[in-house]
């Protein structure tokens, strides 16, 4: 076998109560923060590498036989080899496998290679020996940025071609804006809120996945996370009712076709352009209030419920 295998988590499972770092024990997942790479030092952690504790000064990884990390075999290091310095911390989970078996885990897969960035990296590793689930929360964290710089960028664009597809004048002209709220949404207003919606939708959904429960994690992680996920949600809403208002109020006042075209163009004379600029503008708001207010809920609930320093996100080893 060259990979660490998919595999039902065994039956037996136990709760623990876990020590606070630097205390270590037989069968831990434990990690260390990383501000170098390639020799280059950065001053700040760039990313985490992940290993299973021994009990014996030693550690079981993935470890580069080469240049490149593709070329990791599981190797046994001594602990301070594993540390090279760096405060090493114990990944806490609220239900995990017998430590026992976990370094049984460990052991079984000594000089098997199967490194692969995404699948099965260093935190892979360390979390099937420990849970029996495969899960790296630095490459879920960055999927879930990658997708949200993305639907940051192209939400304003795919609605902006719709309501250029819709409109029933010159593409891009303001006539062809307001006509193609109108086959959006009923109106104009109904257009920019199933737009703004449909905007802060995506971006909520996303945070909800980089957010969602997972039975293992400590009570206080999963009563974060969940309070990130209502935060993201309700961000979503505010958002697209905050849009709405401010294009009404930036216009001719009220919602009337004049309205909403004035304000619209309002918004686009503010961010470098004219109207199809102010509506892709008007869509990023529901998108960032998501975004941002379900980070920050997190961030606080996090600290709240652990004033310890966390260990920063980044690649995975």
């Amino acid at each position: 076998m060259s990979s660490v295998e998919t595999r039902a988590p065994p039956t037996e499972l136990v709760r623990t109560t876990y020590h606070s770092a630097p205390t270590v024990a037989r069968g831990d997942h434990i990690y260390v923060c990383r501000d170098t790479y390639r020799g280059v030092s950065f001053g700040r952690a760039l990313y985490t590498h992940h290993a299973v504790d021994m009990g014996d000064e030693t550690v079981i990884e993935y470890v580069s036989t080469t240049s490149a990390k593709r070329d990791s075999v599981v190797t046994r290091r001594s602990f301070v080899e594993f540390a090279k310095g760096g405060r090493v911390r114990v990944k806490e989970y609220a239900v995990r496998l017998d430590p026992e078996e976990a370094a049984a885990r460990a052991e079984l897969w000594l000089g098997h290679g199967g490194y692969d960035f995404f699948t099965n990296n260093c935190e892979h590793f360390a979390s099937w020996c420990v849970t029996g689930d495969k899960s790296s929360a630095q490459i879920e964290n960055g999927v879930a940025s990658a997708g949200l710089v993305g639907t940051t960028a192209l939400a304003p664009s795919v609605g902006v071609e719709v309501v250029g597809t819709l409109g029933s004048t010159a593409v891009r002209s303001a006539p062809n804006v307001m006509s193609g709220l109108c086959a959006v949404g009923g109106n104009a207003v109904g257009g920019i809120t199933v737009l703004s919606g449909a905007s802060g939708l995506a971006a909520s959904g996303i945070m909800c996945y980089a957010l969602r429960d997972k039975p293992m994690l400590p009570e206080r992680e999963r009563d974060a996370r969940r309070t990130g996920r209502r935060g993201a949600i309700g961000g979503a809403a505010v958002g697209t009712v905050g849009a709405v208002c401010l294009v009404g109020a930036l216009g001719v006042p009220g919602y009337s076709a004049a309205g909403i075209s004035s304000g619209l163009a309002t918004i686009g004379r503010v961010t470098g352009g004219g109207m199809v600029r102010g509506l892709s503008s008007t869509m990023l708001i529901p998108a960032l209030f998501a975004l941002i207010l379900g980070y920050l809920l997190y961030r606080h609930a996090s600290r709240r419920r652990e004033p310890k320093a966390r260990a920063a996100l980044g690649f995975a080893t």
